[in-house]
């Protein structure tokens, strides 16, 4: 069973994380060639263009979903009008709040990521007839596993230099201090390992039992996990950090693309009274304006230092998209 068909939902969303790869691959030097761990000076501009409107993008697209579908905005107009407005408020009031925001955006933009790639696995579960809270929590740690496992084990292969120097500036360390214990990094890396190993054999495992059980497999949800695990391990593997965020912010903002087209055009063409030929100008219209303000807030995010009030907006769009996202669309609730 598929979202929208099988061609569609294997290159927007089984395999996402692969064409990414691709375009990594196709345009970034591996770091056993460049030599660099942590980014790559040799990176195109375009490239960081490219990502940075791609990211910007696809976070301003969940107000259409938000504040564009009358429905879903009857229902929260509190957290979709007064709550912004109470951040931006304070985040420019205050530049320690907005440095708090930005360290609680850093995380709960790893959590958003893995919990898409969650969501798209149990919306084709539910599409089978499966118990929506059936391997629920399987399948949240699998993605942990496949998703950012990866990146953290990328880490524990650091340079000794790079790390040293990154623990001095991160942690304000003395360099004697940072030298002496920041080996104990690598001391993860085996452990890492067995662990992912060990839960992926428990979630087969315990899948094996609730088929048994009457659950329906789902090969859509395996192919997913597989692409998105495959790939996140190769990009860990050959590429810098500054790739693999990339990497994901890609790859992420292809499924999002694909979750607007499915859920909020159909709602904008049906409430516009017109010709098929304008209905199409109307969304192209809508979708030119997202993308200049999408790359406004790209560019603020490049240039900003300190609290300029295009990097409040830019991080506020940031916080309230993972927020909105985490609340509206739901498979339990059957609203997606």
């Amino acid at each position: 069973m598929y979202i929208r068909s099988r061609n569609i939902d294997s290159l927007f969303i089984i395999g996402a994380p692969l064409l990414a790869f691709l375009f990594i691959a196709m345009v970034s030097e591996p770091r056993f060639v460049s030599g660099q761990f942590l980014a790559n000076p040799k990176t195109s501009q375009w490239m960081i263009i490219l990502v940075s409107l791609m990211t910007q993008s696809h976070i301003m697209l969940v107000f259409l979903r938000s504040h564009g579908n009358s429905d879903v905005f009857r229902r929260y107009k509190f957290r979709f009008i007064v709550i912004p407005l109470l951040i931006i408020g304070a985040m420019w009031l205050n530049p320690v709040f907005f440095g708090i925001m930005g360290f609680v955006a850093l995380y709960w933009d790893e959590w958003h990521s893995l919990m898409q790639t969650f969501g798209f696995g149990r919306i084709y579960d539910v599409k089978l007839g499966n118990n929506p809270e059936t391997g629920r929590k399987l399948d949240m740690g699998m993605c942990f596993v496949l998703g950012l496992l990866p990146h953290i084990l990328l880490l524990t292969f650091i340079p000794e230099e790079i790390r040293t120097s990154g623990l001095e500036f991160a942690f304000d360390l003395d360099r004697d201090v940072a030298e002496k214990y920041g080996h104990y990094i690598h001391a993860f890396q085996e452990p890492l390992i067995i662990l992912g190993l060990a839960y992926i054999g428990y979630y087969i495992f315990r899948y094996r039992q609730l088929m048994k059980e009457g659950y329906k497999f789902s090969p859509n949800k395996l192919w997913l996990f597989a692409s998105t695990g495959l790939s996140a391990i190769l990009i860990s593997s050959l590429y810098s950090v500054q790739e693999g965020a990339f990497f994901g912010n890609i790859y992420h903002a292809l499924q999002y693309y694909f979750i607007i087209y499915v859920s909020e055009v159909p709602v904008i063409t049906k409430k516009i009274k017109s010709s098929e030929r304008n209905k199409i100008l109307i969304i192209m219209a809508i979708a030119m304006i997202i993308l200049g303000i999408a790359l406004s807030l790209a560019y603020a995010r490049r240039l900003t230092e300190g609290v300029g009030f295009m990097g409040v907006i830019w991080l506020t769009t940031s916080l309230m998209h993972f927020w909105y996202d985490g609340f509206i669309w739901s498979v339990r609730k059957n609203d997606i």
